[in-house]
């Protein structure tokens, strides 16, 4: 069933506490039961699991001092290619255990870099009808139909490189629907981050749902080895039971609909470090597990909060709560236009307070979603929006691009778009399917001819 309650207007500091939204009221003796329902009766099993967890970092930690943005894993479209569409066999393990990685060349730099300047005239052809943050100098634009975004969102080398990282996750069962080949289309905003902008300074947190991940029983089915804990036995590349998982109980203003394996951006600038780009912990495990137990330990579990997660906004991670998760994060190393950054769904990461360069830092916001029927509700959705040229579903419901003339429409869309965004269905005769990939793609085909 459709949501079919409605967003309020905004921008990005909607959803973030960090940037000024409003923490909302807890309902202290829901939650202190819900604590105390999900804890082990041997109360112990998680502090001893609490602290073999803290000698992991302790012994991690030296070697992400040492390296810093060295230790994300890099590769190059070229290497992805020469590998039959995957990841290189070799990169593999470093990747899933880093949970981010960089991909080289993903399109030509000159490509990117047009991308911006299409952007930059869009914007100049609507002064002022463009929401964004900050209110006073816009630089994370409320813009979702511009001709450069549904261009990098299709793009043929974005679409293969998902299908490489999506291939990193796996499901315990052939019947499970989804087919992690096939990446839908979500729109997402754009960042055009000025030199010197200390103003979009976000610090430490974990998108898709925060209370959720405790809250929602198919939710909190992901991390059962963490909450029994044995977090060492934790897969975080399972999709089992994260296809069915509410990650939005709250109606939150920057909850994902979609199913998303991995949040990226592809930059549209040059991007050093320092230069305001991704900072992130490179220990998906061990920090999934460490901000899942610590509200559970001790006198955490009599307090209602679960440290830094909001009813309807995203997990905050702190240095007051977290600090070994804070001090082993890293920014990304240098990136140049065409390069992007994909990190896996439940990774702490934050923004550089600063952009320390003598320009911009710019990137489009285009996450990994492959299908799933969960993806392909919020497709419809998402497509009924563009066809009226509205804001996505998911976001605040500024509809700036409304009536712009020059906005795409549907009719713009070649036969991949198209595709990508519902307006096609998928073939169900392909060879070598396994039942769930059948189920995912029937039902993806019924879910966007209901209307």
């Amino acid at each position: 069933m459709h949501r079919s309650v409605t967003k309020a207007k905004g921008n990005i500091s909607s959803v973030f506490a960090q940037l000024g939204a409003s923490r909302p009221e807890v309902d202290h003796a829901r939650f202190l039961e819900l604590k105390k329902s999900i804890v082990p009766k041997d109360t112990d099993v998680l502090r001893r699991a609490f602290d073999r967890l803290l000698e992991r970092f302790e012994t991690e930690a030296s070697e992400i001092r040492s390296r810093g943005p060295d230790i994300v894993p890099q590769v190059s479209m070229e290497d992805i290619r020469a590998n039959g569409g995957r990841i290189p066999e070799k990169l593999v393990p470093e990747v899933k255990k880093r949970g981010v990685v960089v991909i080289k060349n993903l399109v030509d730099p000159q490509v990117a870099a047009g991308y911006k300047e299409s952007i930059q005239e869009y914007l100049r052809r609507h002064p002022n009808e463009v929401a964004g943050f900050p209110e006073d100098n816009p630089q994370v634009w409320e813009l979702y139909w511009s001709r450069a975004q549904v261009e990098a969102r299709s793009h043929p080398n974005f679409i293969y490189s998902t299908q490489a990282i999506n291939r990193l996750w796996h499901s315990n069962s052939d019947t499970a629907p989804i087919d992690l080949t096939k990446n839908l289309t979500y729109c997402d905003r754009l960042r055009i981050r000025l030199p010197g902008d200390s103003k979009f300074a976000l610090g430490g947190h974990v998108d898709g749902g925060s209370l959720e991940r405790w809250e929602d029983p198919e939710y909190r089915a992901c991390y059962t080895k963490i909450l029994e804990g044995k977090w060492e036995e934790y897969d975080p590349y399972d999709v089992t039971h994260r296809i069915t998982a509410n990650m939005d109980l709250y109606n939150a203003p920057g909850g994902c609909s979609m199913f998303r394996l991995f949040q990226g951006w592809m930059a549209m600038s040059n991007i050093a470090t320092g230069g305001g780009t991704l900072r992130a912990c490179p220990l998906i495990k061990e920090s999934t597990a460490y901000f899942m137990m610590k509200p559970l330990l001790g006198a955490n579990l009599n307090k209602s909060e679960f440290m830094g997660a909001w009813p309807g906004r995203c997990q905050d991670i702190t240095v007051a709560d977290h600090p070994h998760i804070v001090d082993t994060m890293v920014s990304m190393p240098d990136v140049q236009a065409g390069d992007a950054v994909f990190w896996h769904c439940d990774t702490v990461h934050a923004v550089e307070s600063t952009n320390a360069m003598k320009s911009d830092s710019s990137v489009l916001y285009i996450p990994s979603t492959p299908m799933c029927p969960k993806s392909s509700q919020y497709l419809l959705r998402q497509r009924l929006a563009f066809e009226k040229g509205l804001t996505p579903p998911d976001f605040p419901e500024n509809h700036c691009e409304e009536h712009f003339d020059d906005r795409v429409k549907p009719s713009d869309l070649n036969e991949i778009q198209k595709l990508g965004m519902g307006f096609l269905p998928y073939p169900e005769d392909e060879s070598n399917l396994t039942p769930g990939q059948l189920t995912a793609i029937r039902e993806h085909n019924r879910i966007i001819a209901s209307v």
